[in-house]
């Protein structure tokens, strides 16, 4: 992914934004220790957090409970005292504002059809996300949200997962995470074999690879696994059971924790566990952490 310049208003936006953390990266001696998962709001930095078994990160901020990605469902799954990572996908406005958006564009959350690159923030900020795709879909849409607004409210206590969604994005995010200075609660995500993970660890975040079954992926999966610039491995759920015991077993070679996303159900989540995963990213934290290890 080739990276574009951001605008100095949104890292001078996030650098008044002064949180605290703790260091970067991840280090080897953890990925084989596990205790169990812990029930209070006591910030974590990335390095505890792989420390549990399982680990938690809600995805989308809990896009299965509350309309996704915005800054209520952040707050909901942010009040639960077993969450202490969250995650975020980024897309940026023809004006500069990194957004919090899966989509390159806001049709499926929305209603309404806009390309995120090509719409300004004030008609963004005007968007309503949609509870349909939620466990409750009479409970009300929720406003879309800039990252800087989430950033600003969890970072020094919760770790976060952030990934570009778009090219336009990456430059940008890169240098509004760099801007906040607080490195061991920030976890750049990308695909496995993205070209950005060197420059991320050089900036002091720990990386997230995830795996796709793909040539492109599972060819080069030794390499990646023992590349230092990577420190976490991720598959999919609809994976089959052969591919994540792959991906577990050059994972584990490499003393390097892997997390399956998105689980949804108790059976997802004894799935994972049971073929070697330690962490488990969620969009139903409702539910998923409720069940019984």
């Amino acid at each position: 992914m080739h990276a574009q310049r951001s605008g100095d208003a949104v890292t001078a936006h996030l650098s008044r934004r002064a949180m605290v953390l703790g260091g970067a990266g991840l280090l080897a001696a953890v990925a084989g220790c596990a205790r169990q998962m812990p029930r209070d709001n006591r910030p974590r930095t990335l390095t505890e957090l792989v420390t549990e078994t399982p680990f938690y990160v809600a995805h989308r901020g809990g896009g299965r409970n509350w309309p996704e990605m915005t800054a209520y469902a952040y707050a909901q799954a942010a009040a639960l005292p077993f969450v202490h990572a969250i995650e975020i996908s980024v897309c940026r406005s023809s004006d500069g504002v990194l957004v919090c958006s899966h989509d390159p564009d806001t049709l499926r959350v929305t209603g309404v059809a806009h390309t995120v690159a090509q719409t300004d923030w004030a008609t963004l900020s005007g968007l309503m996300v949609t509870s349909q795709y939620t466990d409750d879909p009479q409970q009300p849409a929720r406003p879309f949200t800039r990252l800087d607004e989430v950033i600003g409210t969890y970072i020094q206590r919760l770790v976060v997962f952030v990934e570009p969604k778009t090219l336009d994005a990456a430059e940008p995010l890169m240098q509004a995470l760099v801007a906040v200075k607080q490195p061991q609660r920030t976890v750049w995500k990308q695909y496995v074999n993205s070209p950005n993970f060197t420059r991320a660890k050089a900036n002091g975040f720990a990386t997230w690879g995830y795996v796709l079954n793909e040539a492109a992926h599972l060819d080069g999966l030794e390499r990646f696994a023992a590349d230092p610039a990577i420190d976490l491995l991720g598959i999919g759920v609809t994976e089959t059971d052969d591919v994540v015991r792959h991906v577990v077993a050059v994972a584990t070679k490499n003393r390097k924790p892997v997390m399956m996303w998105p689980i949804t159900t108790g059976a997802e989540r004894a799935r994972a566990l049971t073929l070697g995963c330690r962490g488990l990213m969620t969009s139903n934290l409702k539910t998923v952490p409720a069940w019984p290890l």
